[in-house]
């Protein structure tokens, strides 16, 4: 057979096999392919996210369990670290400045505000660095990006268990110090999973947002740690910020309702390290803490508000990550 029958016969199959736009956008579909670096419509993007439920899962356990590995006391410095917080912050504030003044249960009110701050501070840089510290596998693999961020946050989600655990153990045991009250288990404890999940999915929301971010800007992270440690104070993990501000101050609300103040005020309610008894003493021209109900609605609505905001705020640039 000579070279012009073989090369006329191998144009004849290029022109029979090949398919139109149209014929190749179904043979896709069918077989459920996506074009590569395009954003996909948000409710295809959600699909896909689920389908990858069980990856999210094992990352995020895996990485929890590879934390502090190479350490001598392992896995123990995922609560250790929160409990040394905590004691800074009793030492500081709640005996040399008596910042807690008025508290039944100072040493209670500054653990639980610790503890609690620890998953939302952990997740914004968990999120923070998702993107940057995943560049190998967002370039070598086509899935949907937010299963990065949301495997980060989820793996702080996983290690907030046994710091719940410590933090129940702690309250406890707080009442037998000197001038403590008791802070005994009662029938809202078992909220207490409740209030961590709306939490958790705040700071899951969070994650996403700061994941976009720290992509684009690299230097973010430096400024970011420095807002963390502005949060603490702004707050209200070691003293009750609430019944500081006055009716008149204009960001009065800004103090009230902002997220965490919410939330380290509906898990201090749901234990019973209450700061109602606290502020009744001080003057009605001051804001009071809102009361349990309003707690539990304020929170569900950060929590789901900044969950879909982050979630459509990350989802917006699908296409950009990995490709700096």
């Amino acid at each position: 057979m000579s070279d012009t029958t073989t090369a006329a016969g191998g144009q004849k199959l290029r022109q029979a096999t090949r398919l139109t736009s149209g014929q190749a956008a179904a043979l896709a579909q069918q077989h459920g392919l996506i074009p590569a670096g395009i954003r996909p419509p948000l409710r295809e993007y959600l699909k896909e996210i689920w389908k990858r439920r069980d990856f999210i899962w094992n990352l995020s356990a895996s990485r929890a369990y590879a934390r502090n590995q190479g350490s001598y006391l392992g896995q123990a410095w995922t609560v250790l670290r929160p409990i040394l917080d905590a004691a800074v912050f009793v030492i500081i504030f709640g005996i040399v400045l008596q910042a807690t003044g008025g508290m039944p249960n100072r040493i209670a009110f500054i653990v639980v505000g610790t503890f609690t701050y620890t998953l939302f501070n952990g997740s914004v840089m968990a999120g923070l660095n998702s993107i940057r510290g995943n560049l190998l596998l967002i370039r070598s693999h086509q899935f949907p990006r937010a299963v990065v961020p949301l495997a980060s946050a989820l793996t702080e989600i996983v290690l907030f268990g046994p710091i719940l655990v410590a933090m129940f153990i702690l309250v406890l045991l707080s009442g037998t110090l000197p001038g403590m009250a008791w802070v005994l288990p009662q029938w809202s404890w078992l909220l207490v999973p409740f209030a961590a999940a709306l939490l958790a999915l705040f700071s899951a929301g969070c994650s996403m947002i700061f994941a976009r971010l720290g992509a684009r800007i690299p230097d973010l992270g430096n400024v970011v740690s420095f807002l963390l440690s502005l949060g603490r104070f702004a707050s209200g993990v070691m003293f009750p910020i609430i019944p500081m501000v006055g009716l008149g101050n204009p960001f009065g609300p800004m103090v009230v309702f902002q997220p965490m103040a919410i939330f380290l005020e509906l898990f201090r309610s749901t234990l019973g390290v209450e700061t109602r008894n606290a502020t009744a003493r001080v003057s009605t021209t001051t804001w009071q803490t809102p009361a349990p109900g309003v707690l539990w609605l304020v929170a569900a609505a950060w929590a789901v508000g900044i969950f879909a905001l982050g979630f459509w705020f990350f989802w917006r640039t699908e296409e950009t990550y990995g490709r700096d």
